[in-house]
């Protein structure tokens, strides 16, 4: 589902900034570093200060927020139960729901490199989301207005766990690292990473600038994991397995 939600310039030239600013702290070096064996962790929340590379979100009873606001509620009165469907199944953070892009080959039995490579990405990415989104503690939609039904199970502990959004997050950086390996189908991996973040909001569980701050937050994951040899060696073993299942050699 396209969400029709427009972000006001000054907020969108801050995101675009603050990425801009990152890359560079990567092309330094400033991130990149070895694995640690032990828990395959490639990098550590502390490289990628998500608290102060994101511009914050819109502060509560601002103009920003009602316009958040009434973009989760537009949504909400226009889903259908095909869309509300398609996003429950999207709660799964795992790679494999990128299998309508890659077809059916892209599948968690046959590729087991694959399924170490990004259940370790992911957890990297859980804990960037996490530090960002203790930074900011920003209410979730249905804890700002009793009119946000959402769709899938909510749990208390997770209130004011909006900003950013930690499946925006993990699907934007999924779509970027597969791109990588799969490059022919760069355009729609792209596309299916932005709807893995926006379903969200068709959930009722996240604001549109709690997705656009987890795209952000996936671009700079991904660009750290990019940046560590360890990591470059295990997705190049990765890469060769999947183009191998979708006879891409």
């Amino acid at each position: 589902m396209a969400l029709r939600h427009t972000f006001p310039p000054d907020t969108m030239k801050s995101l675009h900034s603050l990425a801009s600013s990152a890359f560079l702290l990567i092309a330094a070096g400033s991130i990149g570093q070895a694995a640690q064996a032990q828990d395959t962790t490639y990098i550590n929340p502390q490289q990628i200060p998500i608290g102060t590379l994101l511009a914050p979100p819109p502060a509560a009873g601002s103009t920003r927020q009602q316009d958040d606001l009434a973009a989760v509620l537009s949504v909400q009165s226009s889903r259908t139960p095909e869309e509300v469907e398609r996003a429950r199944s999207d709660i799964a953070k795992s790679v494999f729901r990128f299998a309508d892009v890659l077809g059916p080959a892209f599948n968690e039995a046959d590729l087991p490199k694959t399924v170490a490579l990004f259940e370790a990405a992911g957890e990297n990415a859980t804990l960037v989301a996490k530090s960002g989104k203790r930074y900011f503690n920003r209410a979730r939609p249905f804890v700002s207005s009793s009119a946000v039904h959402p769709t899938v199970p909510v749990k208390q502990g997770d209130a004011y766990d909006s900003y950013p959004s930690g499946h925006a997050t993990f699907g934007y950086m999924c779509a970027i690292l597969l791109a990588e390996m799969v490059p022919e189908k760069r355009d729609a991996l792209f596309a299916r990473g932005r709807e893995y973040g926006e379903n969200r909001v068709v959930d009722g569980v996240h604001y549109p600038s709690d997705v656009e701050a987890g795209r952000i937050d996936g671009t700079l994951v991904a660009a750290a994991l990019l940046a560590n040899p360890s990591f470059q060696t295990a997705l190049a073993a990765a890469k060769a397995e999947v183009r191998a299942a979708l006879a891409l050699n």
